[in-house]
């Protein structure tokens, strides 16, 4: 199995009660680009994820599974009002 490697783009910033929060403002898989925008300013950082290459695959399957659940908690919804 292959695998890559995710970077995700992250800056600090301040909330309106004045604490620092760390915000994902992008994501990408290129280094330099990673790289760049931690240049940018201290406040600009990245953090980095290996993920499987067929990541995609996997997200589908979750996907089916999570619309199964939806459609038994329907099922389920329509057979107790039809027991009413």
């Amino acid at each position: 199995m292959e695998f890559v490697h995710v970077f995700v783009l992250t800056s600090l910033a301040l909330d309106k009660k004045g604490d620092v929060q760390s915000r994902n403002v992008a994501a990408t898989f290129d280094l330099f680009e990673a790289e760049d925008h931690r240049n940018k300013g201290i406040e600009h950082d990245y953090d980095v994820f290996v993920v499987p290459s067929d990541w995609q695959e996997d997200a589908a399957q979750s996907e089916l599974i999570l619309a199964m659940r939806d459609f038994r908690e329907i099922v389920k919804h329509m057979q107790d009002e039809a027991l009413r």
